[in-house]
């Protein structure tokens, strides 16, 4: 294929990438605690005039600079911070990650893999729904893809602003740092000033934030540092922790192209028995996975060797250490295993890879078009268009009876809708993020929003059901019925 029919293809792939992140928009976004967080930042920003030094915490307990902070909430702003315009932002990511794939994959194998490898991508539900929300990790495929291609051409300051910015965003990139870094030192140890100013520019601009930070906040990192070790330290080794990380990436390549699950919740969610079931997958698609890995590994670049490798040494020793490991920490390799599968079809008779290939995008696409997601962003705004209503302006207390960090994100929405409640279960986390502390008066009403099913003994005056959610105005605080 080539020329202007294999343009026209190339066109065809991003416009149904960017339809499969853009459908149902509002419906399917996952906005909960981690995108909340980030939009309070944005909010705070450009509407309380309140700039920050530093950005999120690491699972390591050591702060990040706060780069993605400031450009998450450039990208939320124009929305007017409603949060579906991170919708829009996260459908262009994978647009556009999707023409980055192409041509990396083109400049590997030929035209007819990449295109294929572009288009699983392109269907991939769980690329589809990784794009569906907007959080640190959205970033990973695309940084992913391109500190390849620089690193490759040897433009050392795009590569090391990549990395800045992949490590600020996510540490769980901190293994593709390591391997862009260390590979571009060996290449050029005897060229030393040719990367020297760009590598130590890059660490001066991600340590700069962090040790003011620390000065202003009594060496605030540090003691992160000192409470990683003692953890370590207090809670031993785990030998199913090292099982866990090492097979994450093959187990993950299975995720990628088919992940049996319609509820967005299930497939983005950190609680823990989401987290646990996701790393359930069928035994014959793991040895299948393990078997494809190994087939194409010649086929692959060494660059792409030293990375998995890396992974899965770094996944299974944070494992190993009583650490739990997610499959998001994989996300930025959701491209590659697109091109892993297109290389191994490529071993098959030429018909047969292509039935193969569109087996896959098609039991891909049936899944994208049944899911649903009960906890949306959509429901979640009736919901506080219908409190408001009701309520009529009486201060109030938001309550959540769920588990699972589901209902949140309604404390901001609730806050951008300029009826912020008195008190709320997310105080303790981002009461420091309120344009206003939180009231010590006794509020006059009570919203509580769960997805429980229990007695409630106390008068309802109203109530209505969002999905899986339902919301209860009450005058007292509501204590479930066993």
């Amino acid at each position: 294929m080539r020329g202007r029919k294999l343009r026209l293809t190339l066109v065809a792939v991003v416009i149904l990438s960017l339809f499969l992140r853009l459908f149902n928009l509002n419906s399917l976004f996952h906005f909960t605690m981690d995108e909340e967080l980030v939009a309070f930042r944005a909010l705070g920003l450009f509407s309380y005039h309140r700039p920050f030094l530093i950005g999120g915490i690491s699972p390591l307990q050591i702060h990040l600079p706060p780069y993605f902070y400031y450009l998450a909430s450039l990208l939320l702003w124009p929305f007017k911070f409603n949060p579906a315009g991170w919708g829009v932002s996260g459908a262009l990511l994978g647009g556009i990650t999707t023409v980055v794939l192409f041509g990396f994959a083109r400049r590997l194998t030929n035209a007819r893999t990449a295109l294929i490898a572009a288009a699983l991508y392109a269907t991939s539900q769980a690329a589809v729904f990784a794009d569906r929300h907007f959080w640190p990790l959205s970033l990973n495929p695309l940084l992913t893809l391109l500190s390849l291609i620089f690193l490759k051409s040897k433009n050392y300051w795009a590569l090391i602003a990549t990395l800045v910015l992949a490590i600020t965003a996510d540490p769980s990139n901190l293994p593709l740092a390591l391997v862009m870094a260390g590979v571009a030192i060996w290449r050029n140890y005897a060229k030393w000033k040719q990367i020297g100013k760009p590598f130590l520019t890059g660490a001066l601009v991600f340590l700069t934030p962090l040790i003011l930070f620390d000065l202003r906040h009594q060496g605030e990192n540090v003691k992160g540092i000192v409470k990683l070790f003692s953890r370590v330290a207090g809670q031993g080794l785990s030998l199913n922790g090292l099982a866990d990380g090492l097979l994450l990436l093959p187990k993950t390549l299975t995720r990628f192209w088919w992940t049996g699950q319609t509820k967005v919740v299930e497939m983005l969610s950190y609680c823990y028995p989401n987290a646990q079931f996701r790393q359930q997958v069928p035994l014959v698609l793991l040895m299948l996975s393990i078997a494809i890995l190994i087939l194409v590994w010649r086929k692959l670049p060494p660059v792409l060797h030293y990375l998995f490798i890396v992974y899965a040494v770094g996944l299974g020793l944070f494992g190993f250490l009583g650490y739990p490991v997610f499959d998001h920490y994989l996300t930025g390799w959701l491209p590659l295993f697109a091109l892993i599968t297109a290389l191994a079809l490529d071993y098959l008779p030429k018909t047969l890879g292509a039935g193969l290939a569109i087996g896959l995008i098609a039991v891909n696409l049936f899944l994208v078009f049944q899911t649903t997601n009960p906890y949306g962003l959509s429901y979640k705004q009736e919901l506080v268009v219908w409190a408001n209503r009701e309520l009529n302006g009486q201060p109030f207390s938001l309550e959540s009876e769920s588990k699972c960090h589901k209902e949140n994100g309604l404390r901001y929405l609730f806050e951008i809708s300029g009826n912020p409640p008195a008190t709320s279960f997310m105080d303790g986390n981002f009461a420091w993020l309120y344009q206003n502390p939180p009231r010590v008066e006794t509020p006059q009403l009570y919203l509580l929003v769960t997805d429980k099913d229990f007695s409630v003994f106390q008068p309802i005056i109203s109530s209505r059901q969002f999905g899986a959610m339902k919301a209860l105005i009450t005058a007292e605080p509501v204590v479930p019925a066993d």
